[in-house]
């Protein structure tokens, strides 16, 4: 294969297991760029547009979005400084699933049913009000417990 080999969309997406849709939307956004027009109007790709597209897919299956592609593609933002940003977001991520798989396991191994569940949380006491809640304008429109506040129009 020469370097002077163009591409159709579907050419790429058969070798890059993109869709033609995909293609054609990175095309249009301006992440792969055409390099030429066939005598028809099609759009024509050349290697440099395949390697980018590789990238581009290994990059969204890594996570990262659009936008951080186009700063990085764009020379904007470093790859280094990316994959420092994602793994900082990624700790968060691991934090937040190891929390939930704590609390997960905890319910799990109390045995409980959700009728128990339900008891425990309808038998917390409620907060206290203070007389100056009781005389707020506002306490008589606030909706009690169990009820669907509605909407009031402000004409």
């Amino acid at each position: 294969m020469d370097g002077d080999t163009l591409f159709t969309i579907g050419a790429l997406a058969r070798r890059t297991g993109l869709t033609v849709k995909t293609i054609r939307f990175y095309s249009d956004t301006g992440i792969v760029p055409p390099t030429d027009r066939s005598p028809a109007g099609y759009r024509l790709y050349d290697i440099g547009a395949l390697a980018r597209l590789d990238l581009v897919r290994t990059l969204r299956d890594l996570g990262l979005d659009l936008a951080v592609i186009r700063q990085m593609l764009d020379r904007e933002v470093s790859v280094p400084e990316i994959a420092a940003a994602h793994a900082d977001a990624l700790d968060v991520q691991i934090r937040t699933l190891r929390l939930r798989r704590a609390v997960l396991r905890a319910v799990a191994e109390r045995g409980s049913t959700a009728e128990d569940e339900w008891t425990s949380c309808t038998s917390l006491p409620s907060s206290p009000t203070t007389s100056a809640d009781a005389a707020s304008p506002t306490s008589s429109t606030t909706p009690s417990a169990g009820s669907t506040p509605t909407p009031t129009s402000s004409t």
